[in-house]
């Protein structure tokens, strides 16, 4: 799908991707599409789990990005050295930018999994990720 194509005024749900893709440069159709939700033109709205996600990977890059950890297995690695944790911000900071551009926060419920996520998978036979269905449902 172009985000470019999405039409004023409408509803949209975004995945971690697209927002790492904006943020770190790598599409400028990205960026195009979270100004237009800054502007008003569209609404974007993140289902807990891809804040969930991009919140981790901001950390993981910030921590990456700053040297404090290096080669494979960041998380692990990140995960074993807590006084790194404590000393990252930038992450935080992009969060709050996003927010700040209009990005809204959907929850996810009990039944979003065990309900609505399983039956969907069963029915369709989507075989991505439990996440992407999540996702999927949420739309």
């Amino acid at each position: 799908m172009n985000l470019d194509d999405i039409q004023s005024g409408s509803l949209c749900i975004a995945d971690t991707n697209v927002l790492l893709y904006a943020e770190q440069g790598v599409s400028k159709q990205c960026q195009r599409f979270l100004r237009r939700s800054g502007t008003g033109e569209i609404i974007i709205q993140l289902p807990q789990t891809v804040w969930h996600e991009l919140c981790h990977k901001l950390m993981l890059a910030e921590a990456m990005m700053s040297g404090k950890i290096t080669g494979s297995a960041p998380a692990l690695k990140l995960a074993r050295k807590p006084e790194v944790v404590r000393s990252l911000g930038l992450y935080r900071e992009k969060l709050r930018a996003l927010v700040q551009l209009g990005l809204g926060f959907e929850p996810c419920h009990m039944d979003d999994l065990f309900g609505t996520a399983f039956t969907f998978k069963r029915s369709t036979g989507f075989s991505r990720t439990i996440r992407s269905s999540l996702l999927l449902q949420s739309a």
